[in-house]
């Protein structure tokens, strides 16, 4: 495989990572859902979710009150073969529960936790989507 088309495997594969968290920071459900095949699995703890309808399901829980902010970073990309890549990364995961009014800024404080990723990415005919999906939990802040 050329240089080239590895790193524009790694480019599309670290943008699928970085806009699902997007996404998800502002409720974007319908715009994250394109970014997964329709048989993906997202695996979230201990429990796993298949297809488009188990990952819509885990989006629709997510509480609306609350305002998330995910800071990615150390993303690392491994192209497997021209159709096939994996990758993880770090998510610094900062909160604020309640709602906010317009234009008003939450306040900041330390983060609620740090998250691992692990992604599946799959070449379609569409561009490249993620197969599969596991956060794992690194650091949580302790309750108060």
């Amino acid at each position: 495989m050329e240089t080239i088309e590895r790193l524009a495997i790694e480019a599309d594969c670290t943008r699928l990572m970085t806009t699902f968290s997007l996404c998800s920071d502002t409720f974007e459900y319908d715009r994250a859902m394109a970014l997964f095949v329709p048989d993906c699995t997202f695996t979230r703890g201990t429990e796993t979710f298949e297809g488009h309808e188990g990952l819509r399901s885990v989006l629709d829980r997510r509480d609306r009150n609350r305002i998330t902010r995910h800071l990615v970073s150390n993303i690392l990309i491994d192209v497997v073969d021209e159709t096939t890549a994996t990758g993880q990364a770090y998510a610094l995961v900062f909160g604020h529960r309640g709602k906010l009014a317009e234009g008003e800024e939450a306040p900041l404080g330390t983060p609620d936790s740090l998250v691992l990723f692990h992604g599946g990415f799959v070449r379609t005919d569409a561009g490249w989507r993620i197969k599969s999906w596991k956060i794992g939990l690194s650091f949580r802040r302790p309750a108060e």
